[in-house]
């Protein structure tokens, strides 16, 4: 009902009218009731103080004012009343999660147990508060529904076939789907593409998609266009339908018509979809599979960059791995770079593509692009964070991490790119100090798609031994990190500036006084020597090119 208080009444948060103007908010639900609604919701879907700006006190109150609002309401009628709570936005769950639960015992204290969760991008939260519901009154009833854009995506990447299985397999649920942001038809088509599922599914559509007039929202769509795009929802299977932003009392009549012309209609099959596997299979099976990174230009000058890759190709390597900004420096774009050499050079590549600086929409466009251009193959990473001293120009944009990342392309592998899926490549961290904390990473990057793991340079004995916990603990095939110092300067450099990598003390002294020629054969016998510790610890090797040596990497390739 918030846009259509905000319609009528010209406000931002319809909540606080529970207080200010309580006898606006009695008159609207009995509008809704007396357009046919069998159930109403309270007036409080963002009732919490942060969304509100305000003390937890005055939420108590809105949510007292809005529960007693909807009581009288419903006075003399057999309509439900159904507790609404929407999701606390861009904020940490440890933060929001106690007070969501401190606003469903306000809930309880005003007797009501039946519970609407509107509008959220994830599905772990309503999870968890659906059991903190449970918990409290087994006889409650809850009906969970998440928001997706029409191609079938949250705001957080997640997929409609993931949200629907995790919400159908929550015992604590009883009803689940769908509500908001997109309008009637392009529910209509989800309907339709639903697997069956053992609960009531949910289906509230906005009424259409919005045109902006002076910083307001106007929904323009027909009512009757409405109900019977309702209509035909029901018709799939869908029992619990509703409304959401821009659908005001008219709305819900001609639905109620549309859906009394219809109710002895026999009702059609839902679309069963088989959900094939989300891991995509590595490319190759070969044994010792190696990917060399090759940094991208800081300038128009790729000809170095395009040499490079046919040296390193026809030295061996299987793929040419191009970082994406790496520290946040601007350079030649990985995923045009990896097109350019697939296209001109039938090179394979495996773009590195990072959270930093694309919102779920952008990196989706990327995809689509580098998957016609035949790139399947990706290296899904956080992305280095921005220096300090450039934040106040320069924002990151971090809608999602690297495990969200890989779990939004392995739903997609599951739908656009079923015929020739991404293999998902992820980084593992075998120089961090808690390595148990980064093995759980791993495995939750594996649980979301990826399929493959590509190591930081190993250098220590302990990174050595992480290696091979990793080989052990993980179900993907694991390249080895290697990366050779070039100069006694570049040693010191990574020593004192580079974090995680420690050369050791070794190959330090003898790079002291070694001249160019020198200095390049003792990297290429120290990664050489390396790669022998390493034999049976790993499934291949990730060279790392240094400072734009290439003859480095293809002599350490030829000796591998």
């Amino acid at each position: 009902m918030g846009t259509y208080v905000a319609e009528k009444y010209n406000i931002m948060f319809c909540e606080f009218e529970n207080l200010h103007n309580p006898e606006r908010i009695l008159d609207i639900h009995k509008e809704y009731i007396a357009a046919g609604a069998k159930a109403i919701k309270t007036n409080t879907f963002s009732a919490n103080t942060f969304t509100l700006k305000t003390d937890f006190d005055t939420v108590k109150s809105i949510i007292d004012s809005g529960c007693s609002l909807a009581k009288q309401a419903v006075s003399g009628t057999d309509t439900l009343i159904f507790a609404s709570i929407g999701p606390i936005r861009d904020k940490d769950s440890e933060l929001t999660i106690p007070e969501q639960k401190k606003i469903i015992d306000v809930f309880f204290d005003n007797h009501i147990n039946t519970f609407i969760f509107e509008t959220f991008s994830e599905y772990e939260t309503l999870i968890t508060l659906s059991r903190y519901i449970k918990e409290k009154d087994k006889d409650s009833y809850i009906i969970a529904e998440c928001t997706v854009n029409a191609d079938r995506y949250t705001s957080r990447g997640i997929s409609v076939s993931e949200i629907i299985k995790a919400l159908d397999k929550t015992d604590e649920i009883d009803a689940c789907g769908f509500n908001c942001t997109c309008g009637p038809l392009h529910l209509l088509e989800i309907a339709k593409e639903l697997p069956k599922i053992s609960k009531p599914v949910s289906i509230m559509p906005n009424a259409g998609y919005p045109t902006f007039i002076g910083g307001r929202s106007f929904y323009k769509s027909s009512p009757i266009y409405f109900g019977e795009k309702l209509s035909e929802i029901h018709s799939c299977g869908v029992q619990i339908l509703g409304g959401c932003c821009g659908t005001g009392p008219d709305y819900i009549k001609q639905a109620t018509k549309a859906l009394e012309a219809t109710e002895n209609s026999e009702k059609t099959e839902t679309v069963t979809i088989t959900v094939k596997e989300k891991t995509a299979k590595p490319k190759t099976k070969k044994k010792n599979l190696i990917a060399v990174e090759l940094d991208s230009p800081l300038d128009t000058n790729a000809e170095y960059f395009y040499e490079g890759a046919k040296i390193l190709s026809r030295a061996g390597a299987d793929f040419i791995t191009i970082a994406d900004c790496p520290l946040s420096r601007a350079r030649m774009d990985s995923s045009m770079l990896s097109a350019k050499l697939k296209r001109d050079f039938n090179i394979d590549a495996i773009p590195h593509l990072t959270c930093r600086d694309r919102n779920i929409n952008a990196t989706k466009a990327l995809l689509l692009a580098l998957y016609a251009e035949g790139i399947h193959e990706i290296l899904a990473v956080t992305g280095d964070a921005i220096p300090s001293a450039d934040r106040n120009e320069i924002k990151g944009v971090y809608n999602f991490n690297s495990v969200m990342l890989a779990s939004f392309i392995g739903n997609l592998n599951e739908t656009i790119f079923s015929e020739n899926p991404f293999t998902i490549s992820c980084a593992l961290n075998i120089n961090q100090n808690n390595f148990e904390a980064e093995l759980k990473k791993a495995k939750r990057k594996e649980e979301a798609g990826c399929s493959r793991f590509l190591t930081q340079p190993v250098y220590t004995d302990a990174s050595l031994e992480n290696l091979a916990l990793a080989k052990q603990v993980l179900k993907s095939p694991v390249l080895a990190g290697l990366m050779p110092v070039v100069s006694y300067k570049n040693a010191l450099f990574i020593n004192s500036e580079v974090p995680g990598i420690t050369i050791p003390d070794a190959i330090i002294k003898a790079m002291e006084h070694a001249d160019r020629e020198k200095a390049a054969q003792i990297a290429v016998e120290s990664i050489l020597a390396i790669s022998e510790k390493i034999k049976g610890l790993c499934d291949g090797y990730y060279l790392i090119t240094p400072l734009k040596r290439v003859d480095i990497i293809e002599t350490i390739i030829k000796g591998l």
